[in-house]
This record gives structure tokens, sequence and C-alpha cells, in this order.
């Protein structure tokens, strides 16, 4: 079995691969490896990346035209026979956006497992994320604070957020993609598991089962990962973003894929419910929800300003 997880970056993308990780590995499936047995496998592990595991994960670009495998940002090369890429893997991590050349090749993973998260709480993640020791090192900004990246950020990640997200789910059941919600995880993972290893297809005994909320559990991600696991709570833009940020987050994100999905709209609502698919998610309801974006007047100044300086 090959599995392919994807996510929009800082939705909890770590998290599941630890999950799929140790579902593998207590599963008694044989965990297999492309980018382990690359020639530059023992030179990327002297690097200093983000994380301790990140030159051993298999992670793939797809674009319209090609796909890539990497190694965080630093290394990046053409897959030439996509088929023999994804016969030496287990486990396929990708951030990408569903593209035209998306369907071609998710089409041939066994299962696709995709993980959303509320778009306020992502760009809060990202701000700071953005300030850790690997990001200025590799990928300056020159932006203050989190505060202020979060400011000049907000609208550009939320839209690609609507983006994201909905380029999977039109095409979730055609693909039978399996969506996890990050807020169900925090809240009822026990659940969530259980419900992941149905649609793998996997048993696992007591011990086993037990093993992985030990080793998945949030604190110990945390203790062991502190830049990508930092506080395992839903909802914090209620705190940390200003009203007119929450007017321009509802409006970049769509407010009606957010209703669609169960999130939060007025702040009352913080708390009350958790995020869930409908029972049934038709093609011209998700497409409905997603014309709801709208850009905001400072987001329509820039990109005019833009284009007359182009």
């Amino acid at each position: 079995m090959v599995i392919l997880q994807a996510g929009m970056a800082k939705s909890g993308n770590f998290w599941l691969y630890k999950i799929l990780q140790n579902i593998v590995k207590h599963s008694g499936l044989e965990p297999a490896s492309f980018i382990q047995n690359h020639p530059i496998h023992q030179l990327a592990k002297t690097w200093d990346l983000s994380y301790y595991e990140q030159a051993d994960i298999d992670v793939m670009d797809i674009e319209p035209n090609k796909c890539f495998y990497r190694i965080s940002s630093i290394f990046r090369y053409p897959i030439e026979d996509i088929d023999d890429y994804i016969r030496q893997c287990s486990l396929v991590w990708t951030h990408s956006a569903f593209c035209d050349r998306s369907k071609y090749v998710l089409r041939k993973f066994d299962k696709i497992v995709y993980i959303i998260r509320d778009p306020r709480d992502m760009a809060i993640s990202m701000s700071r994320f953005a300030f850790t020791p690997y990001m200025m090192k590799y990928f300056p900004h020159g932006e203050s604070d989190p505060s202020a990246f979060l400011a000049n950020t907000l609208d550009g990640v939320t839209r690609h957020w609507l983006n994201h997200v909905g380029g999977y789910l039109k095409n979730k059941d055609d693909l039978q993609i399996h969506v996890l919600f990050y807020e169900q995880l925090l809240h009822s993972f026990e659940t969530e598991l259980l419900l992941l290893l149905e649609y793998l297809g996997i048993e696992l005994n007591k011990e086993a089962f037990e093993a992985i909320k030990r080793e998945v559990g949030f604190e110990t991600m945390k203790s062991e990962n502190p830049d990508h696991v930092r506080e395992g709570r839903s909802g914090g833009w209620l705190e940390v973003l200003s009203n007119e940020q929450k007017k321009r987050a509802i409006r970049a994100s769509g407010r009606g894929i957010l209703e669609l999905l169960n999130y939060p709209i007025d702040e009352d609502q913080v708390g009350v419910s958790l995020p869930r698919l409908p029972d049934r998610l038709s093609d011209r309801e998700l497409e409905k929800a997603i014309r709801q974006s709208r850009m905001s007047l400072k987001e329509k100044i820039k990109r005019g300003y833009r284009y007359i300086l182009e």
C-alpha cells in the first residue's frame, strides 16, 4: 500500500505524517522510501533543517507539467518516472494545490488522506513559523515580527486555503479521498484514528493502537518538535486577529465554504461545534461556496498597483 497525505502548510501535516508513519510501522506493512535510498540522503542528514526527520520524508510537488521530489526547499529534482517513484515509497507527503496534473497522479496511490485546518489559525501558525531559526536562515522575509507578517500575508494565505481545500474537496468522491480535520484530531483523537484505520483497511490489536496514541500524543509531539507542534488548540484566531482582520479572513477564505465545513463565523460560535463535512457535498453547492470569496479593497489596490508597475 502506498499512501499520499496532502494538506496546506501549517495544517497539522507533520502530526498526520507521524500518525501514518506509526500506523505503517505497527501494522506490519513494509516501510519503503525513495529519498532514503537516494545518493543525496546521507548529505542531507547533515543539513540544518526544520526538524530532525525532514531529510527522511518523501515529499512530492505536483505541478501542471511535471512532478518533483524534494528535501525541504534546498534540494528539488524532477521525477522522470512517476510510477517507479511511487513503487519505491510507502508514504508520500505533498503540499501541492490541486492542478490539471493532480488527478492523473493521485489515481496512482492506493490511499489519499487530506487534512484541513481553520484558515485563520493556519495563517497565525504560518506567521509564527516564519520566525523560527530555520525560516529566518533560508527564507528571510524582512518583517519585524509575527504580527506584521500576519497583517501582510493574511489575505493571500486565506485565499490560497480556499483554492487548496476547494480543489481537493471537488475531487473527494472521485478519488476516494479521506478528509481529516485538525480540530477533530485535537478533540476526538481516538475516534479519528479509528476512522482513519477503517479507511486504510488496517486492523490493529489493542497494544498497537495504544502505542500509536502514546507515540503521536500531542505532548510527545510538542516535546520532540516544538517549532512544528506548538499549542494544540483551535480558535486562537479569536484572540489574535483584530476585528478588521477577522472580516478580511472570512472574505478571502470564503464565508460560504467556512459555513459549509461548519467553521465558526461569529465569535459566539467558537467552541460550540467542530468542523465536519456535510452529509452530502454536491459539486454545485461547493462551487457556490467558493465563488462567495471576495478580494478586500486593500488587496484590489495592491494587485492594481502591481499591474501598473508591470
